[in-house]
């Protein structure tokens, strides 16, 4: 069965993608909201199986319409709901006033709240809060009576089921609009939304299923649609094939330019996690008096030691290594320059009289600042301290859009983009496509694990990847190199170098080796969980 990638949307995105189901393919607007309230009830079932009572919590918009209808299934199932509309019932239009009425027209109980009237103090007997109060079309802050709700559900101590989005937080972003239900549960309509993996909109979603609620799949996997989800099979349909005829010249060789006085073990790192994921053969070029010392590493590791006088890299050192060697088919560079202008001027010069892919990252990312495009195949890998110097806008602005920042970035300097943090987007300037990575947490909040992605990155350039195919498996890879360093040896205080020497473990859980055949592929799955049926628990 083919692997078709999860998408990602924005509000108006996914609001287009229903209209187009409703006006194109003919399925009422009606008839998917009913498919969400149950994907939601049935949902709840599941996941509080011995739950009865149940507050549902609706706007009066289409979320709400979704909350009265996961109220109904629920009632069908014998559970006990309540539900407690923000406003009056008189007020709701189209499909949620439709299943409004059909929700009272079966029995079903509701309460009006208005500003300044005191919330059911009954609520802290229920077993179970469902957030219907706000879907995907909030835009601006929480205040007054929605805020108080929202509080006021968080203060319960209730576990809550958030249709679609937690209430308060942007579906774009992930920004907090003022306050934001902390759910434990999000069952998220058609496609998953992109502020649900950006900070804070991450921690206020709990666990995370996604509900089929009718929409065609053609629609849904749209080509023009240019999020998608950065997941473990998606991955492994990019990692290169070796051969069993293979051997270190086939496997790609790779240039790290990097070190200094101060940083004397960053390029070391770089070219580590570039063997790790199986480049043939690398070697690190920096100053002659770091090469030999003890943050030198690994044995396999071939080096150049250039003159650099007071340990920082000069433009005349590239004489050491230019015209480069045929067999080299990536650079990496920028791990531990330095910054000053001999770097900028070093890095200039090598950029202009080279033409391999390359991966500037650190120090190198600070010397083309302001240039404009690269005019090469390349992969920038900034932090947003890096990014901010890239753009020339302040931090908080590019994490309150990381999303839009990465594709800006990536727009100007004509290069794929990585823009790292919690969590990392990957994005390519052909098509303004993007990835947001599910995997890797802040066990990587560690010096030099940005090396180590780097190398990584150059690693699988090196065996001939794409640089936006080498961008997305690396970032994958090495966050699953973090995340299985932390299940063996707990969330802090692993060392960059352990991410490295786990890269290999990481990749033999992707592909199966047999000596005397090529390589094959597993079985893999992704870490969210697809709604696809809505029978009863």
């Amino acid at each position: 069965m083919s692997f078709h990638p999860m998408k990602v949307v924005t509000a108006a995105q996914m609001a287009a993608l229903d209209q187009q189901a409703i006006r194109q393919i003919g399925i009422p607007g009606a008839i998917l909201m009913e498919n969400a309230g149950r994907a939601l009830a049935h949902a709840c079932a599941r996941r509080w199986p011995r739950a009865r009572k149940v507050l549902v919590v609706c706007g009066p918009g289409n979320n709400g319409g979704d909350g009265f209808v996961a109220a109904r299934t629920l009632l069908d199932m014998g559970w006990d709901p309540l539900c407690l509309l923000l406003g009056s019932i008189s007020r709701l239009a189209g499909d949620a006033a439709l299943h409004a009425s059909i929700y009272q027209k079966v029995g079903g109980h509701f309460l009006e709240t208005r500003e300044g009237e005191p919330l059911p103090a009954a609520a802290r007997e229920m077993d179970l809060v469902v957030d219907a109060l706000f879907g995907t079309g909030l835009r601006r802050p929480l205040e007054g009576l929605p805020a108080d709700l929202v509080a006021w559900m968080n203060g319960l101590g209730l576990p809550i089921a958030a249709a679609d989005m937690p209430s308060g937080i942007c579906s774009d972003t992930g920004r907090e609009l003022g306050r934001a239900v902390r759910a434990t549960l999000t069952v998220t309509m058609g496609l998953p939304k992109r502020g649900l993996f950006l900070y804070p909109g991450a921690a206020c979603a709990g666990e995370l299923l996604v509900a089929d609620i009718g929409i065609p799949a053609r629609i849904l996997r749209s080509d023009v649609l240019p999020g998608e989800l950065l997941e473990r099979d998606q991955v492994q349909s990019l990692l290169p094939q070796r051969p069993p005829t293979a051997h270190k010249g086939t496997c790609g060789s790779v240039l790290v330019l990097g070190g200094s006085r101060r940083y004397p073990g960053a390029p070391f790192l770089a070219a580590e996690a570039a063997l790790r994921v199986g480049a043939g053969l690398v070697v690190v070029a920096c100053p002659a008096e770091i090469r030999f010392g003890p943050a030198a590493g690994l044995r396999e590791i071939l080096s150049i030691g250039l003159p650099s006088p007071h340990g920082v890299v000069q433009p005349e050192d590239l004489s050491a290594l230019l015209p480069l060697d045929p067999k080299v088919r990536a650079l990496c560079l920028g791990p531990g320059l330095s910054r000053n202008d001999s770097v900028c001027e070093a890095i200039h010069d090598l950029l202009a009289k080279t033409d391999v892919p390359v991966v500037l990252d650190a120090d190198a990312l600070f010397a083309i600042a302001g240039g404009g495009p690269l005019g090469r195949g390349g992969v920038l890998t900034p932090h947003p301290g890096e990014m901010a110097t890239l753009l020339g806008v302040p931090v908080a602005e590019l994490e309150a859009d990381r999303v839009g920042s990465a594709v800006r970035c990536a727009r100007e300097y004509r290069a794929v983009v990585v823009f790292k943090g919690a969590p990392t987007i990957v994005a390519d300037p052909d098509g303004e496509r993007y990835w947001i990575n599910t995997s890797g947490g802040s066990v990587l909040a560690q010096g030099g694990t940005g090396d180590v992605l780097a190398g990584a990155v150059a690693g699988l350039l090196g065996q001939g990847l794409t640089p936006a195919a080498a961008a997305r498996a690396a970032v994958f890879l090495h966050g699953r190199a973090g995340d299985l360093c932390a299940s063996e040896q707990g969330p802090r205080g692993v060392l960059a170098g352990e991410v490295a020497r786990a890269l290999p473990r990481v990749l033999a859980s992707f592909l199966e080796y047999r000596p005397c055949g090529d390589c094959s592929h597993q079985q893999g799955g992704k870490p969210l969980t697809l709604l696809e049926d809505h029978h009863d628990p």
